[in-house]
């Protein structure tokens, strides 16, 4: 017997076989994906890791860099709290400045005008006062004094290292101005007793902010050499 197929029954065969084929691709499709999925799970946390690895070496090597600039920075402030400390570098700050100079006191005859004029001991021991009340720097007639520099005289000049001084002797020391100044003026203190009792002129004044230049002496050591720390090897 033969079966009369319609028009309309090869349209749905059609779809249906269409259906199928697509069902089939879509099957076909999702296993490969499911196939693939792990490989390029593991290929995204490797290129991951990779790119973190790189951050992180990144990091380390900035790390590393601001490391060598902080000791360059401590090692550079070091030297330079010393360069400070030897008076090899200009420093301001506040303090106070001295005009130091001859008796302008009208002599009798039997008085001796040696009395009446500033000695190279006394401007020693006045800056020898400034440094036991605090002084941080000085400068005398606008030359730094050093940890070795001495005072002396030639007849009635007086020497400061090889330098040639004379009056007014102009003390500028960086400090606090307070503490300097009632070190200075203490009752019975030297400035009373070896400077104001020979009618030597003395002035003081406060000074919010003085610069003291660099020390231009020679530093040299003849003798001396460096020793170890104690408890070094």
């Amino acid at each position: 017997m033969r079966i009369k197929v319609r028009s309309w029954q090869w349209g749905i065969g059609l779809i249906a076989a269409l259906l199928g084929l697509l069902i089939v691709l879509q099957l076909r499709t999702e296993f490969k994906i499911r196939a693939k999925l792990p490989t390029r799970q593991v290929n995204e946390l490797a290129q991951i890791l990779k790119n973190q690895q790189m951050r992180l070496t990144k990091y380390e090597s900035e790390i590393s860099t601001l490391r060598r600039q902080l000791n360059d920075y401590d090692r550079d402030r070091e030297i330079l709290r010393l360069k400070m400390a030897a008076g090899l570098t200009p420093l301001e700050g506040p303090g106070i400045r001295i005009t130091l100079s001859d008796s302008e006191k009208k002599l009798k005859e039997y008085e001796d005008p040696v009395f009446y004029i500033v000695h190279y001991d006394q401007l020693e021991l006045l800056v020898n006062e400034l440094w036991a009340a605090g002084a941080e720097a000085i400068a005398v007639n606008n030359y730094r004094l050093g940890s070795t520099t001495g005072f002396s005289c030639a007849g009635t000049t007086i020497l400061v290292d090889t330098r040639r001084l004379a009056p007014p002797y102009i003390i500028e020391a960086i400090g606090d101005p307070a503490n300097l100044k009632n070190a200075l003026l203490m009752p019975g203190g030297f400035v009373e007793q070896q400077i104001l009792s020979f009618n030597l002129k003395f002035i003081i004044e406060t000074v919010d902010r003085l610069r003291i230049p660099a020390y231009k002496g020679s530093i040299s050591f003849d003798h001396a050499t460096a020793a170890k720390e104690e408890g070094g090897n």
